[in-house]
């Protein structure tokens, strides 16, 4: 035999090659989608529901059509059976040449498609065939015999499914008659006719004109579907909002959507945690429900941008111990409409209000901006005390500078006397804290008069607190911290003359209340700034990169909602009062005067106001 040629070999290894990647190059299968699947079902219902109607119509008529054709024959056979004639025929001498015209004559005039004549013997005396004369019926006569008329189905002949009633012909009407011969009655039952009756094509008709209808629906129905899902399978659409759900509760960004009628539908753990919201689901009564703004206690500014629905961008709110930075937008379709708007179309749409019967309702994010602010406020200290520590560094190397020379003229004395006065100036530091106090109080206290000191404040700070307050040290801290930060930023001026760049802090307990109190030599606020210096974003100094106007707004949102209240009055200086009701198991009877032990005190020297 000769060698496989090269092109045999070719093919017989390339051809499954082509077929693995005519296989790859093929595009997975896409899931039907959810219109298609109910169109299926649909039609896949109508279809099972149709069998159902017909069988069970069928059936009750075919029992119907058996009970009356049953009872048709059993009569016309008895009818027969009682005719002179035939009795006469059957006494004949031949029974058959009488009986065999009528086989066709009684037929037609009954309405049957046969009648037969039997003998006592089973033999058959006259049949619509002559040829089936003299055999013999296959069935048992017994019960005609004994006088009683008896109905049989058969389905075997060659007359197919019929319907056959077999009475005695008897020799009298006396009782007691004798039986000299049966009649036979038969009667075809057609499977068409019933299925006429049983008004089978009309259903049939009736449900492929919903079936049609319903199919037309499906079609309607499915581009809507697909206009709303995008075409999505359901598959695919709850593989997506698995990932959006879980995207949507582990973002460190606060989410709500609000609908039209004021409830929000949706909103993540975060949004929760900063507007104080129950756990998703339930209602401020933690009872299974939607909850809705009337029912939240939003401070009025921020319940007002929600409610109002109007577009919101990178707006500042107050809450409280908190600064929210806040976004709304209206909701959009997302449909084919809103992908081919254009970028201009959807800016200049921004701060418009929907449609009417178009609201859907709106998104709001939102963040906290008080961490933000808490770190700025940290990078600005850190920032003038690195330039303080500059200017010392510079000011200690000319120090050391003019030491060496007096040392080295011989001027020892000099030289003590600019050493002593650096280290005095430098002497002045807090004491140790107390830990049955406030110790958060004292060391940030103690920090900012290292800081004012650094910036040319004096500082002065008084603690009469010798038992904890029951307040969290982060609210202490967000009140006493942004008071103080706004003493030092007034004092500080530049422009102020010396005597007047200081600050006083004091912290005491009276009557069950907690009062904090900050004062400054600053010129304080105008008249007409009196009443807005705790608005959110309202300052009298021009802003820093962290921004101004939220610093008392925070304090007075913390104060508030711990149940204090603070107000500003003008002394000898610009004073800040913070009064807070001490918790019942925070309040101390006071001690006796040989148990208490001195105030902490710091700074370089009080001042009388």
């Amino acid at each position: 035999m000769g060698r496989t040629t090269g092109s045999t070999v070719g093919d017989g290894v390339d051809e499954p090659r082509l077929r693995v990647r005519r296989d790859a190059s093929r595009t997975p299968r896409r899931p039907w989608s959810i219109a298609r699947r109910l169109a299926v079902a649909q039609l896949l219902g109508l279809v099972i529901l149709t069998v159902a109607l017909v069988a069970v119509s069928y059936q009750q008529t075919q029992r119907t059509v058996y009970g009356l054709e049953r009872a048709n024959v059993l009569s016309t056979a008895r009818l027969i059976a009682d005719e002179e004639r035939i009795r006469d025929a059957f006494r004949a001498a031949d029974p058959s040449t009488a009986l065999q015209p009528l086989t066709t004559e009684l037929a037609d005039q009954a309405q049957v498609d046969w009648v037969t004549f039997f003998g006592t013997d089973y033999t058959r005396v006259a049949h619509r065939d002559p040829a089936q004369n003299g055999t013999r019926y296959p069935g048992d006569l017994s019960a005609v015999l004994a006088g009683r008329g008896q109905v049989d189905t058969v389905a075997t002949g060659p007359a197919g499914l019929s319907l056959r009633a077999l009475v005695p012909v008897l020799s009298s009407d006396a009782p007691g008659a004798e039986v000299v011969g049966i009649v036979g009655v038969g009667h075809r039952v057609s499977e068409l006719d019933i299925a006429v009756t049983a008004q089978i094509p009309r259903i049939l008709l009736g449900m492929g004109l919903v079936a049609a209808l319903g199919l037309a629906g499906s079609i309607a129905l499915g581009r809507y579907i697909r206009r709303t899902t995008h075409g999505l399978g359901p598959e695919e659409l709850a593989h997506r909002f698995t990932v959006l759900d879980t995207a949507l509760h582990n973002v460190n960004e606060g989410m709500v959507l609000v609908s039209g009628t004021g409830e929000l539908s949706l909103y993540n753990d975060r949004a929760a945690e900063l507007l104080h919201l129950p756990p998703f689901g339930h209602r401020a009564d933690h009872t299974p429900g939607t909850v809705s703004l009337a029912d939240l206690q939003l401070p009025g500014p921020l319940a007002g941008l929600l409610e109002s629905g109007r577009y919101a961008r990178d707006e500042l709110f107050a809450v409280p111990g908190r600064i929210l930075v806040v976004n709304q937008h209206r909701t959009r379709p997302a449909g084919p409409a809103a992908r081919l708007r254009t970028p201009v179309a959807w800016r200049r749409g921004r701060g418009q209000q929907a449609p009417a019967g178009a609201d859907g309702g709106t998104v709001v994010t939102l963040y906290d901006r008080t961490e933000v602010q808490e770190m700025n406020r940290e990078l600005e200290s850190t920032r003038s005390l690195t330039d303080a520590l500059r200017a010392q560094t510079h000011e200690h190397g000319n120090r050391l500078h003019t030491v060496l020379s007096l040392v080295e003229l011989g001027r020892v004395e000099e030289a003590r006397d600019l050493l002593a006065s650096g280290v005095a100036a430098g002497a002045a530091q807090p004491g140790p804290l107390d830990p049955t106090g406030e110790p958060a109080v004292q060391a940030l206290l103690a920090a900012k008069s290292a800081q004012a000191r650094e910036r040319g404040v004096r500082m002065d700070y008084r603690i009469e607190v010798d038992s904890p307050t029951g307040f969290s040290a982060q609210d202490l801290v967000t009140i006493l911290g942004n008071l103080v930060d706004n003493a030092i930023d007034a004092a500080a001026d530049p422009a102020r003359p010396a005597e007047d760049r200081w600050v006083e802090a004091e912290a005491h307990t009276d009557a069950g209340w907690l009062v904090l109190q900050v004062a400054d030599g600053g010129p304080g606020p105008s008249a007409e700034d009196r009443g807005h210096v705790f608005d959110l974003g309202f300052s009298t100094k021009p802003a820093g990169p962290a921004g101004r106007g939220i610093g008392l707004a925070l304090v007075r949102q913390t104060a508030l909602s711990l149940g204090g209240d603070v107000e500003l009055t003008l002394d000898s200086g610009t004073v800040f009062t913070v009064e807070l009701p001490l918790p019942a198991d925070a309040v101390r009877p006071p001690r006796r005067p040989a148990d208490n032990p001195p105030p902490t005190t710091a700074g370089g020297g009080h001042r009388d106001r």
